[in-house]
């Protein structure tokens, strides 16, 4: 029979790493949309926001003076857009459509209107874009695309200055020079450093076991935060230097977006199944360990199911292969029936755990808090 302890979790003795005790209230819904949104982009000067929508439109919802939000700039694209980066700073808008082509628009100081026809059109990929974004002290305008390919062009002039090639089709991409992080369909981070008009890849951060779908970074503090269908949220510590990786286990459907709070040391993610979860980043965390590997279960030695021979030996069934997420530790099912969250080590759902650490965990609760 399986345990589950731990059944409230709390990070420390008096706060939750999910952020309980400051729970999004819900402001506005807008309305409108006869397709699924692709992309959100919120304005930090006005109270405004772009979408971008599977029934081709770009739009600016700006509050008015009753508190409803209307369309502000209504856009129709030849094919539906996929994604959006909107400058604040030189009122320019980027859209990347589902052909492979940007398009570059400039805003009005009024939100009323934007260029009309573009004021640029790129057509730089073979497959829908899957990320954007403009890096204006080096004036560089970055895009990359399901094609596996990253590309940056002069955002004065509009001439190619690089390109890189993925080993899979990108999925997520987030900017800070030198460095360009690069989420890919294979569940990697790849880490491209910038010198000159070439990009050289620094590392490739690999945990995930699903398509990476949203990335999101923390400057102040060199963190960057990856999201993927496997449902995890994984904080690299990069900044750290030190190859820590901390997993943030509150979903139970694949991640679709991240953004991160600095000021208010806050992560938002959002999953497939509609769940918004605000976790605290402030409190303190454990770093998870790392699956360990072994041909025998490393709690009572039983073998598993590909030892044919000590199977064979020993005359029984080979088991199948769980971890303990608490240790890592290699285990068979009969060493792995209890459930547990730890929420120190990003565990907010119940997760597997070894006999050894659920009896730990029995006999001192308090330093699994």
């Amino acid at each position: 029979m399986s345990a589950v302890i731990n059944s409230r979790p709390t990070s420390s003795a008096s706060a939750n790493s999910i952020g309980e005790e400051a729970k999004p209230a819900l402001l506005h819904k807008i309305e409108g949309h006869v397709a699924r949104v692709n992309d959100v982009v919120l304005l930090s000067k006005e109270e405004g926001v772009w979408t971008a929508s599977d029934d081709r439109s770009v739009r600016l919802y700006l509050k008015r003076d009753n508190g409803q939000f209307w369309p502000s700039i209504h856009k129709i694209m030849p094919v539906a857009p996929t994604c959006l980066y909107y400058s604040e700073e030189t009122s320019r808008l980027f859209v990347g459509l589902l052909n492979g082509h940007v398009y570059e628009y400039h805003v009005a100081d009024d939100y009323n209107s934007m260029s009309d026809p573009e004021a640029r059109r790129w057509t730089i990929h073979a497959g829908p874009i899957s990320g954007l974004g403009i890096a204006l002290n080096a004036e560089l305008v970055f895009s990359c695309s399901k094609d596996k390919s990253v590309v940056w062009h002069c955002s004065e002039t509009g001439i190619k200055r690089g390109a890189f090639h993925c080993d899979s089709s990108c999925t997520a991409m987030v900017i800070d020079l030198p460095f360009v992080f690069i989420g890919d369909h294979g569940g990697n981070v790849v880490v491209l450093r910038l010198s000159g008009d070439s990009a050289q890849m620094v590392s490739k951060l690999s945990a995930h076991t699903g398509p990476v779908s949203s990335l999101a970074w923390n400057r102040m503090k060199e963190i960057l935060y990856s999201g993927s269908h496997d449902n995890l949220v994984i904080m690299w510590d990069i900044g750290g230097k030190r190859g820590e990786a901390y997993e943030l286990n509150g979903h139970s459907s694949k991640i679709t977006s991240l953004v991160v709070a600095p000021g208010a040391a806050r992560l938002f993610s959002a999953d497939d199944a509609g769940k918004l979860v605000c976790w605290d980043m402030s409190a303190h965390r454990l770093e998870t360990p790392g699956w360990k590997t072994s041909d025998n279960c490393e709690v009572c030695d039983a073998p598993f199911f590909w030892n044919l021979t000590a199977m064979w030996q020993r005359k029984v069934v080979g088991q199948r292969q769980h971890h303990c997420r608490t240790c890592g530790k290699a285990v068979c099912g009969a060493c792995c029936s209890n459930w547990t969250v730890f929420p120190r080590m990003g565990y907010e759902l119940p997760v597997r755990i070894c006999s050894v650490c659920h009896q730990k965990m029995e006999e001192n609760p308090q330093q699994f808090e």
